[in-house]
């Protein structure tokens, strides 16, 4: 076998490395932060377990058990996601704000009578005055309900939904110290059970202020990993999210015949960013794309915020097994009912809890991104994108997103310099889909926006 000098491989090195940086396409994946990995590794499977235990401890927490109960029910159940929160206020160089946010709801339906409830959890303020409007949020809901009609009978709820709550405090604990340019809110819904009520008050008031949610994860039903169809299950996870937007308007319906997207409305967009900045850092993950708003026939915490034209996604685990849903615990005929901490996987929790801690980071950080996309070109051979930036001097460059129409996931990017316009030449614009994102010096992306416009 015959050798390379030395000389000349070095020499055929440099060469090689300009070939592949003048490659015009990457795949769609992008570097590890060390900083972003750092904080992941602090993920701990038992203090994910311990909060759960903890909220199962209370026995119920219907939304309408017994108030005044000190140590059973959703009142003390309250009381503790307070003090557990203000322990994380306590940590060295905590930024973290105490989100405490009570109203009156009821009087019909699921809620016969008016009763206060609490949204809980932590607020984490961005740093960026230009984007004080901007948040993100995680949010699992508090709430349990077992089956018949008995407010106070058990409803241990481990995997609904306080393997959800877990997730949202342990991201609090892990980012107390962050200082992200926008804000986040680490969530303890209210009374998911009996409407979406505590979601759907925090969406309708974020709107009504004019803040924009520039993604909304509710994790509901995470921590069970095997099915009612006995197949088991730790390495994939269901994340849902709406194509079309509910919120879309007649004109914003005409623009999407014209252009397509169907597949392409915010949320989706969202549910793919998770995947491609969440998957990286969570080891024998694989984050499954769902293409519905959620499972057949139901809803989250999520819903809402879409309804309002916000981002939102739901995770849940891939293989549900019913008899442990909204069940008093039992044994009927040898089988056994209820949502307790038997069935509780810790582990598979944290890999979840990893995956969305790193995305929260990168999009946290993450400069504005580009509006009124455009995109041209229709009857050549060209494809044209233009774009308008914000204010935003964190803005390095730009990455188009590329995939084939045919296709479910970004297949390829390509760096362009911070500017306003790409021609793509004999690229033909039918045959593929492109969004855009901002990018800043670290590699942190906005999520990429499809366009809206047909240029002319």
């Amino acid at each position: 076998m015959k050798t390379m000098n030395l000389t000349k491989l070095t020499a055929i090195v440099p060469a090689c490395l300009i070939i592949l940086a003048l490659r015009p396409y990457l795949s769609a994946q992008h570097a590890i932060d060390l900083h972003v990995q750092d904080r992941v590794a602090q993920v701990e499977p038992a203090r994910l377990k311990a909060i759960v235990q903890s909220l199962v401890d209370f026995g119920t927490r219907h939304s309408l058990s017994d108030p005044t109960n000190p140590t059973r029910g959703n009142r003390a159940a309250q009381r503790w996601i307070i003090d557990h929160i203000k322990s994380l206020q306590a940590l060295p160089g905590s930024r973290l704000q105490l989100y405490e946010e009570r109203f009156m709801a009821g009087g019909s339906g699921r809620l016969p009578d008016p009763v206060e409830l609490a949204n809980l959890g932590a607020i984490l303020p961005g740093t960026d005055p230009a984007r004080s409007k901007d948040v993100l949020v995680i949010a699992g809901h508090y709430d349990s309900l077992p089956s018949g009609r008995d407010v106070n009978a058990d409803g241990p709820g481990a995997v609904d939904d306080a393997s959800g709550v877990s997730i949202s405090l342990e991201m609090a604990r892990i980012m107390a110290a962050e200082k992200p340019a926008i804000t986040i809110y680490f969530v303890a819904s209210a009374a998911e059970e009996q409407g979406l009520v505590g979601a759907t008050h925090l969406a309708k008031r974020l709107k009504s202020e004019g803040y924009t949610v520039r993604g909304m994860v509710a994790v509901d039903i995470l921590g069970n990993i095997k099915g009612i169809n006995n197949d088991t299950d730790n390495t994939t996870i269901r994340c849902f999210s709406e194509g079309v937007p509910s919120a879309e308007t007649d004109a914003q319906k005409r623009i999407r015949e014209a252009l397509g997207g169907e597949n392409d409305g915010l949320s989706r967009e969202f549910a793919r960013y998770v995947k491609r900045f969440g998957e990286p850092y969570s080891d024998n993950l694989d984050i499954w794309l769902m293409l519905r708003r959620d499972r057949v026939g139901r809803g989250g915490d999520h819903t809402p915020f879409a309804n309002e034209g916000f981002p939102g996604i739901r995770f849940t685990d891939t293989f549900e097994h019913y008899d442990r849903q909204h069940q008093i615990p039992r044994i009927e005929n040898g089988r056994k009912y209820g949502d307790t901490m038997e069935f509780f996987d810790e582990n598979y929790v944290a890999k979840v809890a990893r995956a969305l801690l790193a995305s929260f980071m990168h999009l946290s950080h993450a400069p504005a991104p580009p509006f009124e996309v455009g995109i041209g070109g229709n009857g050549t051979a060209n494809t044209i994108l233009r774009w308008k930036l914000p204010d935003d001097d964190r803005i390095s460059g730009l990455i188009l997103y590329r995939r084939r129409s045919d296709s479910i996931h970004w297949q390829r990017t390509r760096m362009l310099p911070k500017s306003t316009e790409v021609i793509l030449q004999d690229v033909m614009l039918d045959n593929y889909v492109f969004a855009i994102a901002t990018v800043d010096a670290k590699g942190n992306e906005s999520v990429p926006v499809y366009p809206t416009a047909l240029l002319r």
